[in-house]
């Protein structure tokens, strides 16, 4: 046997086991603390190693709760009081679909009772919804609201509605069929047969 071989078995048998499992573990915890260093923070790796000034006994900060996504597209709905048929469920089925919300846009000297009775069909659908009260001159006021609402989707309205018309009359046609949004016309029936539609 060489000489060399025989030097290493007398080493080996002079090392107790005990010590060879220790330089083992401290092997081991060294490159634990070593993988953990790489994703720690330097004030995370200072107190890890103990170095540094003593750790505060600060409470955990709350878990950050999760906030519903605010509503941010909105469908307007211009309303007399009148359009509870198959205006107002375009306008709640568009509003399903886009988990949008409605703005009623209401005009003229209408009837609080069939004002409120739109508001609540419309919560009724679980849809939020918000009134805004039209002045003297509601077309001037709702193209204002289309500039200051840039998430306005589509406008819903009835074709025999008077602002309706003048919208389509005056901005549709004398401004070369230019509207920023879609202004949708649907006639309001009661009747089974499907809603008259048209798009401008």
């Amino acid at each position: 046997m060489p000489i060399a071989i025989t030097r290493l078995n007398e080493h080996l048998e002079a090392v107790p086991m005990f010590k060879l499992n220790d330089d083992l573990k401290k092997i081991l915890s060294s490159l634990a603390y070593q993988d953990a260093g790489e994703y720690l923070t330097t004030r995370g790796k200072m107190k890890l190693l103990g170095i540094g000034p003593e750790p505060h006994d600060t409470a955990a900060p709350p878990p950050l709760k999760r906030v519903k996504k605010p509503v941010t597209r909105r469908i307007a709905f211009i309303s007399d009081g009148r359009g509870h048929g198959a205006p107002l469920d375009y306008a709640i089925e568009t509003c399903s679909r886009m988990e949008a919300m409605i703005d009623l846009l209401i005009q003229g000297s209408a009837d609080s009772t069939h004002v409120a009775a739109l508001e609540e069909r419309i919560r009724t659908a679980d849809i939020h919804c918000r009134t805004v009260r039209l002045g003297a001159n509601p077309v001037e006021e709702i193209i204002n609201y289309i500039q200051h609402q840039p998430s306005v989707a589509s406008i819903v309205a009835m074709p025999d509605d008077d602002t309706a018309k003048t919208i389509m009359d005056e901005i549709v046609s004398g401004r070369g069929g230019s509207m920023p949004v879609p202004l949708v016309l649907i006639e309001d029936r009661s009747a089974t047969p499907p809603a008259k539609q048209s798009a401008a």
